[in-house]
């Protein structure tokens, strides 16, 4: 696996982490499975202590949420996990009907198959992201989101506004969601990648997080949340330290940090 694919193993690290920090807001079994596979595989990747762990839980969490809410509304739907590494979407969305599309790079599939118990409802998709291919073998007849936590960072800007214009053209009336930083919240996560043993270029570096306007005609709306702490009630949310919270807020005053869903 290259320093891409073994990045796949930092959220897993992180939410685990979180799990143990914070288990009532980040309840994740499968998150420290994960650690044991990392270490059975013999990754590079070194956990982020501190703020990237809760990071890593929110993220996870919000992801989860927006397929949910997605599927309240259209039931049965096509879920796509872009870069899904080593989730267990399929046990995160239990009790929703539909059908999840793990799409990653071959290594990557070859890897889950070693590991992740596969559920009834998913369906492999051994494609890089940027290939449009995996496109047409996508049931969305009941509607489709497309997930992607921490994966168009690796990509170049061109290739993500170019998916998502293919996205949009094959799939109208259906979602994507996404996170990002901001350029220079990109660089510092690039140098952290570094530091922990695993060096990777993070080219998406977008300077308006509602760019995907301007990226496709097929595009009918973009909404981007600034504050990942929203989406944790308030009793909740007085678990975490203060100097969390305080880093958050200045997150979303200087738009370093954030969620973008795209409606076509």
């Amino acid at each position: 696996m290259d320093n891409v694919s073994q990045t796949l193993f930092y959220p897993l690290f992180g939410r685990a982490q979180a799990s143990d920090r914070w288990p009532e807001l980040f309840p994740d079994p499968w998150a420290h499975k994960a650690m044991e596979i990392a270490a059975q595989e013999g990754t590079t990747a070194q956990p982020m202590d501190g703020f990237p762990e809760l990071v890593y839980g929110l993220r996870h969490m919000i992801l989860v949420q927006e397929a949910r809410a997605y599927l309240e509304t259209h039931p049965g739907a096509a879920v796509v996990n872009i870069g899904c590494g080593l989730d267990m979407l399929a046990e995160d969305l239990s009790g929703h009907e539909c059908t999840i599309y793990n799409l990653d790079l071959p290594d990557v599939i070859e890897l889950r198959h070693r590991w992740v118990p596969k559920a009834d409802n998913e369906i492999d998709l051994p494609y890089s992201a940027t290939n449009h291919e995996w496109l047409s073998k996508v049931d969305a007849s009941r509607g489709v989101i497309a997930l992607a936590g921490g994966v168009f960072f690796y990509f170049q800007v061109a290739d993500v506004s170019s998916l998502i214009d293919a996205f949009g053209t094959a799939f109208p009336g259906g979602r994507m969601v996404y996170d990002a930083e901001s350029p220079d919240a990109t660089k510092r996560s690039e140098r952290m990648l570094e530091k922990k043993g695993t060096p990777a270029e993070m080219p998406f570096k977008v300077k308006d997080p509602y760019s995907p306007r301007k990226w496709s005609t097929t595009v009918t709306n973009v909404t981007v949340e600034f504050s990942f702490l929203d989406r944790l009630a308030p009793k909740l949310r007085s678990q975490l330290p203060m100097s969390y919270r305080l880093i958050f807020l200045m997150l979303k005053w200087n738009k370093g940090m954030y969620f973008v869903r795209v409606d076509f």
